[in-house]
């Protein structure tokens, strides 16, 4: 996905899936990581290291201010680096 959107209070978490794709025959595992994160906020890959796919959880924290993010994830094997962006919206928390 492009985008994901989280209420900005402490514990909120949104995800992302991510796949790891094969070009010519690689077939090693990935480490995986992630920058842009907000202030307060905390992302974390689920396998990590992955060989075909992980998920990105990123839960928001007491101080992540609402606004959009572009998140990079890196993939790492060896020498072979590749980066890809998401978006993450932090929207405040509107109570009724």
């Amino acid at each position: 996905p492009a985008s994901r959107t989280v209420g900005g209070l402490l514990g909120r978490s949104t995800s992302y899936s991510v796949t790891i794709s094969s070009i010519g025959g690689f077939t090693g595992q990935v480490t995986l990581s992630v920058s842009g994160l907000p202030n307060g906020a905390t992302g974390s890959f689920t396998p990590n290291p992955a060989t075909a796919s992980s998920t990105l959880s990123v839960t928001t924290g007491l101080v992540t201010l609402p606004g959009t993010y572009t998140l990079t994830i890196t993939g790492v094997s060896g020498a072979l680096t590749h980066t890809t962006t998401v978006e993450l919206v932090v929207n405040l928390l509107t109570l009724f």
